[in-house]
């Protein structure tokens, strides 16, 4: 800004430009209404004779030519800040009438002595007094003419500008005195009442202006000043006037005057003091505003000294320090909230002109604190302020008030959001009334702030704590901002990668370098949907080692943390080497598959030499049994009986090979499962984890919903996750080369007829219409190397223990299988 504008800006703080208040206009009102009544009252007695006293004349002029002064002062010093021509043309009039009062003075003929006149005459006298009285009101209209014209340009300095402005005022009153006796005829009061009403005229004119462009709280006085120089014209010049040409006799006689004379020379006290007085009141008002100002500015500045400190024992020293310096207390505790009591953490003592502080944690006790007090500012989160606690009804009785003798005490409470953070306890036991409303809204400024940086202080020292454990974990931890960005990772990480944690931190995907190519765009997906959508995410990458430039696979979890809005806060997470893992995982799935390969192989051989082995009996004796009824049928005379009695032993050798078959196929249908109680919910999440790490490759999402307070169903664990691994197995295969979303939804509920329902969704292709039931038909498949036994046997499972197993789709929009089973009676 430039020094222009900043004088534009402080000229705010002037009395011309500051509104009057309510009080002021009344104070105005009963000057006006008194100077009104005085000359009322005064007028009538005017021109009563009195003594003459040698000497008033000087002392009077004395008098306002110091008050005239003292008000240019105050009007440059105003003039000074503010660079106001206006207040500028007044301060020359208070001048000028100042310089002019002197020569009023000098030319009062024996004022000083009976016998010396120093060659002057009470014309020269009254003519001087008139000029004398037109300075103000001409400054007044200059004033209000030049209230509008803009700043004077600031000079380099201040002091020569206003001291070439003294000479220059000083040079008009000398000239225009000459001018003035010079120009005028010597006339005395009675023979100039004319010049009299004149200079009346002017200053009416002068009030008028004024009055008519009144705005500020310097109008108002002005128009006292102009009203009081009228009526003191009148009644010392126009009515009580007469004392220099009637009572005034020659320099060896006694001198008279009137009452006029001596009762108007108050109303020029008016003039000179009524301004000066509104200039010391206001300029009071402002140093007292700019003290508060300073005070304020202090403990703003101490505010801003404790927001850039977050370790909490410096800032627990420095508030300590700074509060007993700004409050003038020479002691001081911070009190902590430790569950439901309070301990103290710090104390502070002056000594000299420094705070010394030392760290504690002791329980508040009353031989350190008064403890009615701290309670009280607790239980309210208000201040407590004592100005004499030992004078104090209420708390004069407290033990440590007592013991102590405590004076000045207060306890203010520091609180954020109704949340009480700590207490401050501050006393000065040499004085009373040393907390002042000033300090008090000062330490209350510092207490706001106070209360925001110990909190983070807290934070922070959580924060270190919480670092240091994620540090010292044998994984790799770290922490997101909101918007992803890694703000921390942990040494296991940045050894394991290769990576410096300022390039980690560079931007929310820079870790993903260490991301196998053919892993990135899904790892990427996950990541973002996670931080955009504000949940928990996992997922499985192939990550390099920089070491030997090995990838190696890794499971990458983070959970979200949030504020008591539900705000997210940070994501904090983990990343595990589950190489070994997959690998295992990996053997285990081959040695799975052979193993049921192997098994598929012998069971089937196995019921091949079952199957050969029951039926080749009654075959052989079937075919034993025709070859006799053979032989009988080409004899002669074949006997039917012998012949009824092989058919029917044939018979009976078909009828026991069904049999045969017939059991064999039981095994595929309903049977007589192990039966125990089953908690269909730990069915779920087990069989889920089972199969997780085909979701994970295939990205879906697995979402379940289970009612809680399930009851139990009585059937054959083993059989029944056999289902619900088949059921899912089919809805991963139907989703995993699908566009679009991949997601699997399978709920638990109650049913009725004291059933439970279990329903298996996915976004799949679905299923036909047309082959919806033959899809549990055996050896029907829609795969291409699938056996078309599955459901087939899931079917059987959930039939063999009392349930129905069926399926609803819509093409292109998934299926949804429905397993419905009893519930334990």
């Amino acid at each position: 800004m430039s020094l222009d504008g900043l004088g534009a800006a402080d000229s705010q703080i002037s009395l011309a430009n500051l509104p009057p208040t309510p009080r002021q206009t009344r104070s105005a009102r009963v000057s006006a209404a008194v100077l009104i009544i005085g000359l009322v009252v005064l007028a009538p007695f005017a021109a009563r004779p009195l003594p003459g006293i040698i000497g008033f004349i000087p002392v009077l002029d004395t008098i306002i030519f110091v008050t005239d002064l003292i008000t240019a002062g105050l009007l440059w010093a105003q003039f000074s800040i503010t660079r106001s021509r206006a207040i500028w043309a007044l301060a020359c009039g208070y001048l000028y009438s100042a310089a002019i009062v002197v020569a009023h003075a000098l030319t009062v003929p024996g004022a000083f002595s009976p016998r010396i006149n120093f060659g002057v005459s009470h014309h020269i006298n009254f003519r001087i007094y008139l000029l004398w009285h037109l300075g103000l009101p001409v400054a007044m209209l200059a004033y209000v003419w030049l209230r509008d014209k803009g700043p004077a340009k600031v000079r380099a300095h201040i002091r020569r500008e206003i001291a070439a402005t003294i000479v220059g005022v000083s040079v008009v009153a000398l000239v225009s005195c000459i001018a003035w006796l010079a120009l005028l005829p010597p006339v005395d009061p009675v023979a100039g009442r004319w010049l009299t009403v004149i200079a009346i005229l002017i200053c009416a004119a002068a009030l008028s202006v004024v009055w008519l462009f009144k705005r500020s709280v310097l109008d108002q006085w002005l128009i006292i000043v102009a009203l009081a120089t009228i009526i003191e014209l009148a009644i010392t010049a126009l009515i009580g006037g007469l004392v220099h040409a009637d009572l005034l006799g020659a320099i060896d006689q006694p001198r008279m005057a009137t009452l006029g004379f001596y009762a108007g020379r108050p109303f020029s006290l008016v003039t000179s003091t009524f301004v000066m007085i509104a200039l010391l009141a206001e300029t009071s008002k402002l140093y007292a505003g700019v003290a508060r100002a300073n005070t304020l500015a202090s403990a703003a500045k101490a505010a801003q000294s404790l927001s850039g400190e977050i370790k909490l024992p410096k800032l627990i020293e420095r508030l300590m320090a700074i509060t007993l310096e700004s409050a003038g207390a020479d002691r001081g505790l911070l009190i902590l909230p430790s569950g439901s009591e309070s301990v103290v953490c710090a104390e502070a003592r002056a000594t000299d002109d420094l705070a010394e502080v030392s760290m504690c944690r002791e329980p508040v006790t009353t031989y350190d604190l008064p403890q009615s007090v701290i309670r009280n500012a607790i239980r309210n989160q208000e201040p407590v302020l004592l100005d004499d606690a030992s004078a104090d009804k209420m708390y004069s009785k407290d033990e440590y008030v007592r013991r102590k003798r405590s004076r000045s005490v207060l306890c203010l409470p520091i609180v954020k959001q109704a949340h009480l953070v700590a207490v401050l306890h501050l006393e000065n036991n040499l004085a009373p009334f040393v907390f002042t409303p000033d300090r008090v809204a000062a330490l209350q400024l510092l207490a706001s702030q106070a209360a925001i940086s110990l909190e983070n202080a807290a934070l922070y020292a959580d924060l270190q704590l919480q670092v240091g454990i994620l540090q010292s974990l044998p994984v790799s931890a770290w922490t997101l901002k909101p918007d992803g960005t890694p703000d921390f990772v942990n040494q296991v990480w940045l050894d394991f990668a290769g990576h410096t944690l300022d390039f980690v931190r560079s931007g929310p995907e820079a870790w993903m370098g260490a991301v196998h190519p053919e892993d990135r765009d899904l790892a990427a997906r996950n990541f973002w949907e996670g931080v955009r959508s504000g949940h928990d995410f996992a997922m499985e990458t192939r990550n390099l080692r920089a070491q030997d430039k090995v990838y190696r696979w890794h499971l990458n979890q983070a959970v979200a943390v949030r504020d008591s809005e539900g705000k997210v806060l940070k994501f904090v997470g983990t990343t595990t080497d589950i190489d070994d893992r997959k690998r295992t995982e990996e053997a285990l799935r081959q040695a799975q598959g052979d193993l049921a390969r192997i098994n598929r192989a012998t069971t089937m051989g196995e019921l091949a030499a079952s199957l050969a082995h029951e039926i080749s009996q009654p075959i052989s004796g079937a075919i034993i049994t025709a070859n006799v009824g053979l032989r009988k049928l080409g004899s002669h005379n074949p006997n039917l009986d012998d012949l009824r009695v092989a058919f029917s032993r044939i018979l009976r050798d078909a009828q026991r090979a069904t049999e045969i078959i017939s059991r064999i196929r039981s095994q595929f249908e309903k049977g007589a499962p192990n039966q125990e109680r089953v908690i269909v919910n730990e069915i779920i999440p087990d069989t889920i984890a089972l199969l997780r790490d085909q979701t994970i490759r295939h990205n879906i999402s697995v979402r379940t919903e289970l009612a809680p307070d399930l009851p139990q169903i009585i059937g054959d664990r083993v059989q029944l996750q056999q289902v619900a691994m088949n059921l899912i197995i089919n809805s991963i295969d139907a989703m995993k080369d699908v566009d679009g979303i991949r997601e699997m939804i399978i709920r638990s509920q109650r049913a009725e007829d004291k059933q439970i329902l279990v329903s298996i969704s996915d976004t799949g292709v679905g299923i036909p219409p047309q082959i919806l039931e033959q899809i549990f038909d055996p050896f029907f498949t829609t795969k291409a190397h699938g056996t078309g036994m599955g459901l087939r046997i899931s079917r059987s499972i959930v039939e063999s223990h009392g349930g129905r197993l069926w399926v609803e789709s819509v093409p292109g929009r998934g299926a949804t299988f429905h397993l419905c089973l009893p519930a334990e009676i």
